[in-house]
């Protein structure tokens, strides 16, 4: 049995190495100073904040109408309450006068007809399936919130527990992972195509 496996695993390992990567991964390390909630928080949403953003950079898209950079990722966290938490501090954080960051809170505990309504939203913004993938510019939400701000730079951030991982099939430019098993992991990966 261990001899099949092992020789199955070469295998997939030796098909693997022909093609391209469809996605990379990066294991960011948190350096917490203390073991008090609001230092582990705040070190947590350090590190969000800079992921993030460095992801922005690297997969903004241009706005067609307004030549502003855009970008719509997800960062998925393990628990509700720290992800409340990480939600207030980025919310609170003040900004550089460029960049504007648009945050949507995305878990199981809100009622039902306002997770419906949030998913509804997100499923229209995750959808990239337009040949040229630009609609997602034109949804009244998106539009409202590029053509009112001056920013330059604009991060739409999604803050979800794993109920995004459960019936999802959305297509974000980035994402930050915080697994709560390998499965985890693997089924986000999958559903960030």
């Amino acid at each position: 049995m261990s001899a099949e496996h092992a020789g199955f695993v070469a295998g997939r390992i030796a098909r693997l190495a022909k093609d391209e990567p469809l996605r990379r991964a990066e294991i960011v390390p948190v350096a917490v100073q203390g073991q008090h909630r609001e230092q582990v928080h705040a070190a947590y949403s350090r590190v969000i904040w800079e992921s993030c953003w460095r992801l922005h950079q690297v997969h903004a898209e241009t706005d067609p109408q307004t030549g502003k950079q855009v970008s719509f990722g997800i960062v998925r966290m393990a628990n509700i309450e720290p992800l409340v938490q990480i939600a207030q501090r980025l919310y609170t954080q003040s900004m550089p006068a460029d960049i504007h960051l648009h945050l949507c809170v995305y878990h199981s505990h809100f009622p039902l007809v306002q997770r419906s309504a949030i998913e509804n939203l997100l499923d229209q913004a995750f959808n990239r399936k337009d040949p040229e993938g630009k609609a997602v510019f034109n949804l009244p939400a998106v539009r409202k919130a590029l053509d009112t701000s001056g920013a330059q730079q604009h991060m739409f951030v999604v803050l979800a527990s794993p109920v995004c991982e459960v019936g999802r099939d959305w297509d974000a430019d980035w994402a930050v992972a915080e697994p709560s098993s390998m499965r985890s992991l693997i089924q986000l990966a999958g559903s960030i195509s």
